[in-house]
């Protein structure tokens, strides 16, 4: 009797899908770093986005007929931002921070006009991470003594770190 050998073994078909396991359990912490970064990445790009869109909006501001020297303040939430004197009600003076980047909530966001540095506290929706913005050149610090970021956001340095 004359037997035909076509196929794979069971042995053989294990021990392919065992290499697949170890090489699947050895990529995954990669690739799921990788995402991750991508992910810190883009939100960093976004918080700066606001930030350099908050700066243009607070020399807007102080452009506006008027402007008496008071402190101006971003105020708004998610993608509504104004750039606006402290406790202004007219709408008309409010200058919107014009940003279309994912929708972001900041703690603080500062600007000194004497020096143009702005600084910004903001977390992307969606995220826990907090980001730390200032414009500051590298070794200088901003008004509130935020180190300086250099025009990038890092990542907030949280108090139990």
């Amino acid at each position: 009797m004359k037997m035909n050998k076509k196929g794979f073994t069971l042995i053989e078909l294990l021990a392919v899908i065992v290499i697949l396991a170890v090489i699947a359990l050895i990529a995954s912490p990669i690739v799921l770093g990788i995402i991750q970064n991508s992910r810190e990445s883009s939100q960093a790009r976004s918080v700066e986005s606001f930030a350099q869109a908050a700066q243009q909006a607070y020399a807007a501001r102080m452009a506006k007929p008027g402007y008496m020297g008071e402190d101006i303040t971003i105020a708004g939430s998610d993608t509504t931002w104004y750039a606006q004197v402290s406790g202004e009600a007219d709408d008309a003076n409010k200058e919107p921070v014009k940003y279309t980047g994912s929708a972001i909530k900041c703690s603080k966001v500062d600007y000194d006009p004497t020096t143009g540095y702005i600084e910004a506290t903001c977390q992307v929706s969606g995220s826990d991470q907090q980001y730390d913005y200032c414009n500051a050149p590298q070794g200088s610090t901003c008004k509130s003594g935020m180190a300086s970021t250099a025009g990038s956001a890092v990542k907030h340095a949280s108090a139990g770190a």
